[in-house]
């Protein structure tokens, strides 16, 4: 899938300091912001970094480079930003090798707001291949998503990991609201940049 992640043209890298925001507000963050500026975002990439608290650096890529300029530093006149140009730098390469990342949002041309088969889900988007948890993934796979996937990067491959939910589905074992049964935390609201 290198080939898909290399079609874009502009890449920059945003770390988020030691903000006390959480990974899914700065997603959210990102993503409307780009809407505001009216960037088609392709790829938007979230790395957990291990020095500093909660520190999340993110890659993001498009082929408009004025917009996405915008985008980085609007990003970072809000944020405070620990990493080098050379920690920036080594992140959009990892993210264009398909290293260590996790894909927030990446080239996907099927729906997945309800179901969508495994084989469709690879056929129709960046994701190389879904993984299950404990058993060995059938060929006629149901992937419920409710519309939220977090492929992880690993060794050049863009990997879903799935485990067997009721009614013989699968689904991401990475959850939107993965504490539901404790009654989970409200959504937070994106900060309007």
């Amino acid at each position: 899938m290198t080939t898909t992640v290399n079609r874009s043209s502009s890449w920059v890298s945003f770390d988020s300091g030691a903000s006390s925001v959480s990974r899914s507000h700065l997603e959210a963050t990102i993503i409307n912001h780009a809407k505001k500026l009216k960037l088609d975002l392709q790829w938007l990439v979230s790395f957990q970094l291990t020095e500093g608290l909660r520190r999340v650096a993110f890659v993001m890529a498009s082929n408009d480079e004025g917009k996405l300029q915008q985008l980085s530093t609007d990003l970072s006149d809000y944020f405070p930003s620990f990493a080098g140009e050379s920690e920036r730098r080594e992140l959009i390469e990892k993210a264009r090798k398909l290293q260590d990342g996790r894909a927030v949002h990446f080239p996907l041309s099927v729906d997945i707001s309800e179901s969508v088969s495994a084989k469709n889900l690879i056929n129709g988007s960046a994701v190389d291949a879904i993984i299950a948890i404990g058993e060995e993934l059938p060929s006629d796979a149901q992937i419920q998503s409710n519309g939220y996937i977090r492929p992880t990067m690993n060794s050049g491959r863009l990997e879903l990991f799935v485990e067997r939910i009721a009614g013989g589905f699968f689904a991401p074992v990475e959850r939107e609201s993965p504490h539901e049964c404790c009654g989970g935390h409200g959504p937070e609201e994106p900060i309007n940049l």
